[in-house]
């Protein structure tokens, strides 16, 4: 079973702090989701939460905003509660590590919630009966409560396991540079390694062979021959100065 990221929404319950929500919609930026959904928050839009938004400012923008986490998660089935403490109400919770695991078990195409509580006292067992799983992240140091997003990015890589990267990763639209303007910088350089004295007469053919086998597998764009052109340039107008200069 492969998961398309816009089968998950991220709920936050009662946050405190702005900057925990912009740290939160820029963990699920990175992790390609968009569905945020919060619970009775403090101020969204904040300086401090779009400071920490940075490049996923747009998520707090379309933030849904419920006043309650039954009325949050409604439309969802699978519905993940998240905890770093035991409940005596609460039994079977698992490791995040299984969450794949948990995916994997229900019918394609579920609509699923993860849930995360206020930062200070995490979910009420209420809230944590609204849920039909739960998940705890095992932690090894003195601490065992970890930040608001990073839980929440703990919680998308686990869940990232289960995507279909082909279908989710765009390659990047880079075209080659034509073959005028990959002649015109072979030429360029050839021109500096004249000005230089590096290149004798006599081995121009093999050196253009080797320059033009390493261009040909490097293959780059206009940017980056406009680039190269323009440092060789600089080296060209440093040399002729050197030369007035003597």
């Amino acid at each position: 079973m492969t998961l398309d990221p816009s089968q998950i929404c991220v709920v936050l319950v009662e946050t405190t702090q702005p900057g925990n929500i912009g740290s939160t919609a820029r963990a699920m930026e990175n992790m390609g989701v968009t569905d945020l959904r919060l619970v009775n928050p403090c101020e969204v839009d904040h300086p401090e939460a779009r400071m920490f938004s940075m490049n996923a400012r747009h998520l707090l923008y379309e933030a849904k905003i419920f006043p309650s986490l039954k009325e949050a998660v409604q439309d969802c089935q699978l519905i993940i509660a998240t905890s770093n403490r035991q409940r005596d109400k609460i039994q079977g919770a698992r490791s995040v590590a299984e969450l794949p695991e948990i995916v994997q078990a229900c019918t394609p195409d579920v609509p699923i919630a993860i849930v995360f509580g206020p930062e200070r006292s995490g979910l009420t067992n209420d809230d944590m009966s609204a849920c039909n799983e739960w998940i705890y992240i095992p932690t090894f140091g003195r601490t065992s409560s970890l930040n608001l997003a990073q839980a929440v990015m703990v919680l998308l890589y686990e869940a990232s396991k289960l995507y279909d990267k082909e279908l989710n990763h765009e390659p990047d639209a880079v075209e080659p540079a034509s073959s005028r303007s990959i002649e015109g910088m072979k030429e360029h350089f050839f021109r500096i390694l004249e000005i230089t004295g590096f290149m004798r007469l006599s081995s121009r053919g093999a050196l253009w062979g080797s320059f033009s086998g390493i261009i040909g597998r490097a293959k780059p764009d206009e940017r980056e021959v406009r680039m190269i052109r323009g440092f060789f340039n600089r080296i060209e107008v440093t040399l002729k100065r050197k030369d007035k200069e003597e």
